[in-house]
């Protein structure tokens, strides 16, 4: 087959985030397969446009892309409104190359940015991947409204909603957005197919190096700092900790910094125990999932987040919401824990719960975790899934 993925985002990039990482692996993995992959993404710096080889992965970086990167480009009030003035032209600008090139068998491209606007009009199928709807409301779990925050990008969000009704194939990496689909915007239940993100688990050392003789005990997060990863919540359970125990440790908050991570900051960097990280390598952070005492991800919603995904993969004991994708990884206290959401009190009782395993069942707890993904997750496992759904898509499109 002939694979084409669009997204503006493709490692390595600025701007690159999950999907990025995601169609990387995936177009890698395809390729390594003996199919040809070609990815249409965007560059940086809107004035550049150019193609090159990424092994053996074809990309093809655009111009003109809807957003600024203040890195590459001078920020200004007229460049901050691309997302309106530029929408059109950079996905007419997909649409003329994917016509361009030869022998496409099949087309995936992200709701987020909806820019798969205009290939409904090619004779290409096209399959539409779920990864996190901007205007998805992590709090109430429903669509957010129009407010002060988010007048910048709800339009754009809205065209997201109108590609996805649009769709005629779909695939969702989990189970809880494809549910979320169904019930808001109304797409029926048996048109989304179901195909969880994947990870290379050959690439990382699988053997747990936890380091129990330790007298402090580390409380790791890793992923944005945003309030609605649960930040706030955990950085408030570490404080009932540090108030109720004895018990002396550290929280790591890894990831993207921003205001928020600023505010925590503020609030909480006069004690001891709060060490905010910032962004490490990927190499390290996998290392650190291994050594930590108790991972937390008390997101209020998540889709199906590759952090729970690699730090149980690496042995970690982790803690995540059950609101979300991440309660199709975990099976409470099984391979990890589950808690809900906003509750700072089950959190750190969860918490000090994990950190006093007994060794025997902390081993249990890892193994179980490292089972789960190679079994489930694993590149070959999504690979063979996303390849006969491909098939069954192609062979469908013919008929008709």
């Amino acid at each position: 087959m002939h694979i084409c993925f669009v997204c503006r985002e493709y490692i390595p990039s600025l701007r690159g985030g999950g999907i990025a990482s995601y169609i990387k692996e995936m177009a890698h993995g395809l390729s390594e397969k003996g199919h040809k992959v070609t990815v249409i993404c965007a560059s940086d710096d809107t004035k550049e446009e150019y193609s090159y080889q990424d092994g053996k992965v074809e990309v093809i970086r655009l111009k003109g892309g809807d957003f600024l990167i203040p890195e590459k480009e001078s920020t200004s009030i007229l460049k901050k409104f691309r997302t309106f003035y530029r929408f059109f032209s950079y996905r007419r600008r997909i649409l003329e190359t994917i016509l361009k090139l030869k022998d496409i068998d099949i087309i995936e491209v992200p709701e987020y940015g909806a820019e798969g606007y205009y290939l409904n009009k090619l004779s290409i199928p096209v399959i539409t991947r779920l990864h996190t709807p901007m205007l998805l409301d992590h709090f109430y779990f429903n669509i957010q409204k129009l407010n002060k925050n988010n007048w910048h990008y709800y339009w754009q969000g809205l065209q997201e909603f109108k590609q996805m009704k649009q769709a005629k194939y779909i695939t969702s990496c989990s189970t809880s957005l494809k549910e979320w689909s169904s019930k808001l915007l109304g797409i029926q239940d048996n048109k989304i197919q179901v195909i969880y993100n994947p990870i290379q688990t050959s690439r990382w050392v699988l053997k747990t190096n936890h380091l129990q003789n330790l007298s402090v005990k580390t409380i790791l997060f890793a992923g944005t700092i945003c309030d609605w990863k649960g930040c706030g919540d955990l950085a408030e359970a570490c404080q009932m900790l540090q108030s109720n125990t004895q018990m002396p440790f550290e929280l790591h908050l890894i990831g993207k910094n921003g205001i928020y991570a600023e505010e925590l900051q503020k609030k909480y960097g006069r004690y001891p125990w709060f060490k905010l990280i910032g962004k490490i390598p990927r190499e390290e952070l996998m290392k650190r999932y291994a050594e930590a005492d108790v991972i937390c991800f008390p997101s209020w919603w998540e889709n199906m987040p590759m952090v729970c995904i690699e730090a149980m993969l690496c042995g970690g004991i982790v803690i995540g919401s059950n609101s979300g994708g991440m309660s199709e990884i975990i099976s409470n206290e099984e391979n990890g824990f589950l808690i809900p959401p906003h509750q700072p009190k089950i959190l750190a009782k969860t918490i000090q719960k994990a950190i006093n395993l007994s060794e025997q069942r902390r081993q249990e707890i890892s193994q179980n975790a490292q089972k789960r993904i190679r079994d489930d997750f694993s590149m070959d496992t999504i690979l063979q899934q996303t390849i006969s759904y491909y098939q069954q898509v192609i062979n469908n499109s013919i008929k008709k």
